[in-house]
């Protein structure tokens, strides 16, 4: 029997080995991929999940984890949000890509007029002649920054920013100590009114307190880092352990401008990238920012010396005049904003 495509409604239908060993033995998969992390993003928040799996003699053999999010007045088919996805296959390749990207139209129905796919590893390229084929248009909406672990420290410290430099070196000054946290109640109300009020600064969307409490579902993934100075807590860091990618990922952050005096993001940073470099990861990932030298989280990141990466978003609109739409709309957006 070869390969056949379903529709499923909830990551709890599916075996959470089986799936989770798709993503294993996939080149392409990510943590955000796994059956814990969507689990979470079901649980917690109001996004429709719209999976679709391809098996093979009744085992799962290739995974597309999608979830309907909103866009405006309109809805969009996100693989996936909050994260990254994209489709995923451990065998056939070729046939389980083409019976995911047809059936996804099926679930591309009522207000929902565009599939994403936000794909993490540069390695989806690929996919681009396929994707194209199929209607699908790349672009660049953010980028990503990433150290070499590799490197060791002094030289990764040596090739900081002196901006950046000078702020480890006067975080140094204080009596402090960076502590791995255990994710209890306290640990996450501390972390979570943090994190809400930095993400009301800089204008992000604020995931809600149960996000961070299914996350404890994930802990083995899941590393929270806290700066303590004189005994108090100034600043913390939400990590993600992508065993796939061999990547320490920043995911949140819980330090607000009281904390800056102290140098946390830089003590924070430092401390996690020394952490990473022990624990034997390729690549520390401090996240995203616009694609924009101007930009001020864009200067941050890119002094601490790391590699800018473009976040590659490939779009398809259902049906296809939806995309120009989309894209005239982004256009006249950026004008207004400029």
């Amino acid at each position: 029997m070869g390969p056949d495509v379903r529709h499923v409604e909830s990551i709890q239908d599916v075996n959470r080995n089986q799936w989770n060993n798709v993503v294993d033995q996939s080149d392409l998969s990510c943590v955000y991929h796994r059956y814990e992390w969507l689990r979470a993003v079901e649980e917690a928040l109001s996004h429709e999940p719209r999976h679709l799996l391809v098996e093979k003699s009744g085992n799962p053999i290739a995974a597309f984890p999608n979830f309907v999010t909103e866009l405006g007045r309109i809805n969009r088919l996100s693989s996936i949000r909050p994260g990254y996805g994209g489709p995923i296959a451990m065998t056939d390749e070729e046939t389980s890509l083409e019976l995911l990207l047809d059936a996804v139209g099926d679930l591309c129905t009522g207000r929902i007029l565009f599939n994403e796919l936000r794909t993490y590893d540069q390695n989806y390229v690929r996919y681009h002649e396929l994707l194209e084929q199929r209607g699908y248009r790349p672009t660049i909406l953010s980028c990503r920054f990433t150290l070499d672990l590799s490197l060791g420290w002094d030289e990764l410290f040596a090739e900081m920013d002196g901006e950046r430099r000078r702020g480890i070196r006067r975080g140094h000054e204080y009596d402090f100590e960076v502590v791995e946290e255990s994710l209890t109640d306290g640990t996450l109300e501390t972390f979570y009114a943090d994190y809400a009020t930095v993400t009301d600064r800089v204008g992000l969307p604020t995931l809600p307190r149960s996000f961070f409490d299914e996350l404890r579902e994930f802990s083995d993934r899941v590393t929270v880092f806290s700066l303590r100075v004189n005994g108090e807590t100034r600043g913390m860091y939400m990590y993600l352990r992508d065993e796939e990618q061999s990547t320490l990922q920043h995911l949140f952050t819980a330090v607000t401008e009281d904390h800056f005096e102290y140098h946390a993001p830089e003590l924070l940073h430092e401390h996690a990238i020394k952490w990473g470099i022990d624990e034997g990861y390729e690549t520390y990932e401090l996240r995203g920012s616009p694609p924009d030298f101007r930009n001020g989280v864009f200067r941050f990141k890119e002094y601490f010396g790391a590699e800018t990466i473009p976040l590659l978003v490939y779009e398809r609109g259902f049906p296809s005049p939806a995309l120009p739409v989309l894209n005239a709309g982004r256009s006249i957006s950026r004008r207004l904003e400029s």
